[in-house]
């Protein structure tokens, strides 16, 4: 009898020791009764899944909390967008650098023109400056020969007008003489014979005193003219000192202006010099800008990369712990109708930046993955209710709606980035950003509706294992 007794405690230990080698392998149902020769072994085992799976209900939806946060990529996303913001400006402040550098040296090129210029200004106006100082001196030398020559032309006329006054005596002598020659022939008529001889005298005397006379006269004409020509030379000579004088005044007066301008060429040579020193120290602190702007444009580069690879590792191990979850979820624990829907928001959060790391490459999803809303645990949870009082909820119809529209906005942003359109992409995964949202909203609207339908039960996570 005793013997029997532990035949059959051992086939049911063999039993249990099976099961329990199942339930390692992950198959974890419930025992029946009738497998065992005593039906306590099948109902501890079965309490003892039970409080497995209670157990894992609260380790499942505390991982569901958790990758709430851990599957949220915003701060991710925020700060590649910071980043590649900051490296735009990076990279505008460098090129406007570059356009700075060049326009230095365009300003350099020119200044030192405008310096090269100033300088052959300032001796080309020193030596007008001094040939017009030359050409002064000659005017001077010119101006006191022409002095000299009215002083001259003075003293002719003054011996001129000294030939006028002996004519004029010569003159007078003739008519004397032509007058003394009148009377002798007078005299020499009244003597006859004895006074033929003094007539003859006396006429030739006449003659001569008569050509003396004309000749007088035609010099007092020619004397008269010299004076009038005289006059005039002495009248040009006169203008010509006076234009000299007046050109020496004038030339004085721009040697005057010259010489100011050169002053005021090198004053403004002195500041086109220090421009160009200010320019050359712009220039070097550009280089350094520049430099730096290098530098700086490398360690956005770096930080870029860093940043990449940190939002990858944070969707490793978002991945990692969503699958834990998911695999927990349907096979390791008993979930309520209210875990399941809390579970469904979290999954499409997840679902929704999955889009989003498949845009900036952290994963390729395939279109398999993305265009199936009858796929995912939230679909199949549709096809499948059973209770035609949730089917009614108004949240329900809006949960559905949205669920589908998230799914096509999704396969949307895919085919853009498959087919390069980034842009278009992002934009559309703005929509899929949103749409989450409102779906988000409608599962809530949807545990409050299930809960008036009297389905209470949810998994406490504050509560101690």
């Amino acid at each position: 009898m005793f013997g029997k007794k532990v035949d059959l405690a051992g086939e049911d230990l063999k039993i249990l020791m099976e099961h329990m080698r199942k339930a390692a392998d992950g198959d974890m149902s419930t025992l029946e009764a009738s497998e065992f020769h005593d039906p306590e072994i099948a109902l501890c085992y079965n309490n003892l899944m039970k409080s497995v799976f209670r157990a894992n209900n609260v380790f499942v939806m505390r991982m569901n909390e958790a990758m709430i946060k851990i599957g949220d990529s915003s701060v991710v996303k925020n700060m590649i967008e910071k980043v590649n913001e900051q490296a735009q400006v990076v990279a505008t402040i460098h090129t406007s650098g570059k356009e700075l550098e060049r326009s230095i040296v365009r300003v350099q090129d020119a200044v030192s023109n405008i310096q090269s210029g100033s300088h052959d200004v300032i001796e080309t106006s020193r030596n007008c400056s001094e040939e017009i100082t030359q050409s002064i001196a000659v005017i001077d030398s010119t101006a006191d020969e022409v002095d000299q020559i009215n002083d001259k032309i003075a003293a002719f006329k003054e011996n001129t007008e000294k030939i006028t006054k002996i004519i004029d005596q010569i003159k007078d002598l003739a008519d004397n003489s032509s007058l003394l020659a009148l009377n002798a022939s007078i005299e020499a008529a009244r003597a006859g014979e004895t006074g033929r001889g003094f007539a003859v005298v006396a006429q030739q005397m006449g003659v001569q005193a008569g050509d003396t006379a004309s000749c007088a006269d035609s010099v007092v004409a020619y004397v008269d003219e010299m004076l009038e020509n005289i006059d005039a030379i002495a009248a040009s000579v006169a203008a010509t000192t006076d234009h000299l004088k007046e050109g020496t005044e004038r030339a004085n007066s721009s040697v005057r202006s010259l010489e100011n301008m050169v002053d005021e060429v090198a004053g403004i040579n002195e500041d086109i010099d220090s421009i160009f020193e200010e320019v050359n120290t712009q220039s070097a602190l550009t280089e350094e800008f520049i430099a730096l702007g290098n530098t700086v444009a490398g360690g956005f580069d770096k930080l870029d990369e860093e940043c990449f690879t940190t939002g990858e590792h944070l969707y490793r191990i978002s991945r990692s712990v969503d699958m834990v979850r998911s695999d927990m979820a349907r096979d390791r624990a008993e979930l309520t109708m209210l875990d399941w829907i809390t579970v469904f928001k979290v999954d499409h959060l997840i679902f929704t930046w999955r889009q989003y790391n498949n845009l900036v490459g952290y994963e390729h999803l395939k279109p398999e993955q993305v265009n199936n809303p009858g796929g995912c645990k939230l679909g199949k949870w549709f096809a499948t209710v059973e209770d035609d009082r949730i089917k009614k909820l108004s949240a329900y119809k809006a949960a559905y709606d949205l669920h589908e529209e998230l799914h096509r906005y999704a396969f949307r942003c895919f085919n853009a980035s498959a087919e390069g359109r980034r842009e278009e992409a992002f934009v559309l995964f703005e929509q899929v950003y949103d749409t989450y949202g409102k779906l988000e909203h409608a599962l809530d609207e949807l545990t409050r509706g299930v809960k008036s339908l009297g389905y209470t039960d949810y998994t406490d996570t504050t509560r101690k294992k």
